[in-house]
Formats: structure tokens, C-alpha cells, sequence
């Protein structure tokens, strides 16, 4: 199963590409979205988005039923400011990148605020307008440090283990980040938007292959968002301006 946010509703389709259901609608009301950001699926089945004009998060039942929300606009714990990219862990825990306060903030499965890491900034630790984040199987954290056209790496309590990338076109290098992904070997996958390409990195950062250019044909891009990799190893990525999933 795969879920698609657009602007006003999740929809969900097989592993097939066949679409199954959708919900939600144009609104500030429970279950109503104004310009989704993101969506992830926990253990259970349960959807999890990003709402982001509205600066909140929602949970959705498996069948689209809208169980709880939680967060508004501000700065202080448990609050959003355009709230993006958003995961959760094998414990059930949520991280959600804070783009405008240049955070991450996690929380307990029921939006119980647990902590945060990230303030403004270019060093080690710091973020600008973070927008992906992605959870290994070793619990590490994958981060996409967009406006510093980086990856970061940090563990689940928010503590800062490495960092790879740069601003450039070059191998290894970015143009503002966007989806992040890690597979079962640890594989980390990134959605190099500003580059029109998926870049794809061994578990230490160091280059593995790039695939993709600007364009609108097959295994063309323009400007990328979210990507997921399948259980399968398939990689999955949000083809923006060509209004399309590709699957690779």
C-alpha cells in the first residue's frame, strides 16, 4: 500500500499503482487539510499527515477515519510553523520536520510531545528548512538540511553524528534536498530536487549512483518531493512538476 498526499486529500493506491480510496477535503475542520506536506504509515496502518497550513498533524484510521490531531502555529514545544516531511520509528514514535522553526519534534504515537533537536543555523546539529526525514533500522534519524543543501544524521535522542553534501551538481552534491529514504541495509536514498535526480549513498554517506535529469519522460524529473523505498527495494518518488509517482 502507498499513500499520495496532494493538496487537499491523501490518496492510496496498491503496489500496483491501483487506486483504492481517498479522504479528506479543503478545510480547517477535523479531517480537512489545507495543502498536505506529508504522509507516513505507522505499524498499525494508521495515517499519519502533515497539514501543513493549518500547522498540525492528523491521524487517520486505515480506512481514512479521522481519529485525533494535534499542534497549531507558534514556536514553542509541540507547535509548527508550515510543518513538512514526517515518519515514524519501529517503537511508533512521529518525527516531523518543522520547517520555519528549523526543527525536528518528536512525539509519542498519541502526539504526546517527547522532544526536539535542530535551531537555525549551519553548523553540525543545525538545520534551515529542514524538509524530509527518514528513521533507519538502527535508529538513526536522516534528515534533509535543505537550505544547506545536506544530509544530516543524527540518533534518536537529537544528537548530531555526521553530515554529507554540499551545495553543486557534482556527485554527492545537492541543490535543495527534499525526500529522504533508507532501506533494510541502510541504503539512503535522497530526492535531489534542485538537480532533477535521485542520488543514492551508502549507510556512511560515502556515493554509491545517481539516476534521473530534468525532463518529462520515463526516469525524468522536474523537481522531486517525497520518495519511499518499498519493501520490495523498488524506490518510489513524487515527480512534482510532472504531476506523477515513478517507480523504479
Amino acid at each position: 500500500m502507498h499513500c499520495l498526499a496532494v493538496k487537499k486529500e491523501v490518496k492510496v493506491f496498491d503496489a500496483s499503482g491501483r487506486f483504492q480510496h481517498e479522504f479528506g477535503t479543503y478545510g480547517s475542520s477535523e479531517g480537512e487539510f489545507d495543502c498536505l506536506a506529508g504522509v507516513a504509515v505507522n505499524r498499525i496502518g494508521q495515517f499519519i499527515v502533515s497539514d501543513r497550513y493549518n500547522h498540525r498533524v492528523q491521524i487517520f484510521d486505515p480506512s481514512g477515519r479521522f481519529l485525533r490531531s494535534f499542534g497549531c502555529e507558534g514556536r514553542v514545544d509541540a507547535r509548527f510553523s508550515y510543518p513538512w516531511g514526517i515518519t515514524t520509528d519501529s517503537l511508533g514514535f512521529i518525527y516531523v520536520c518543522d520547517k520555519e522553526n528549523h526543527r525536528v519534534q518528536v512525539f509519542q504515537s498519541d502526539g504526546t510531545f517527547v522532544g526536539k533537536f535542530g535551531s537555525l543555523g549551519s553548523r553540525p546539529g543545525h538545520l534551515e528548512h529542514p524538509h524530509y526525514v527518514a528513521v533507519s533500522n538502527t535508529n538513526r534519524v536522516i534528515v534533509s538540511d535543505s537550505n544547506n543543501h545536506r544530509i544530516q544524521i543524527f540518533d534518536v535522542n537529537g544528537r548530531s553524528l555526521s553530515t554529507f553534501g554540499s551545495e553543486g551538481s557534482d556527485e554527492g552534491q545537492f541543490k535543495f534536498p527534499r525526500g529522504v529514504a533508507v532501506d533494510d541495509q541502510g541504503y539512503i536514498m535522497v530526492g535531489d530536487s534542485g538537480n532533477n535526480r535521485i542520488q543514492i549513498f551508502q549507510p556512511d554517506g560515502s556515493f554509491l549512483r545517481a539516476f534521473g535529469q530534468w525532463g518529462s519522460g520515463d526516469g525524468e524529473f522536474k523537481g522531486l518531493e517525497g520518495i519511499a523505498v518499498m519493501p520490495s527495494g523498488n524506490i518510489v518518488v513524487c515527480d512534482r512538476e510532472n504531476h506523477r509517482i515513478q517507480v523504479f
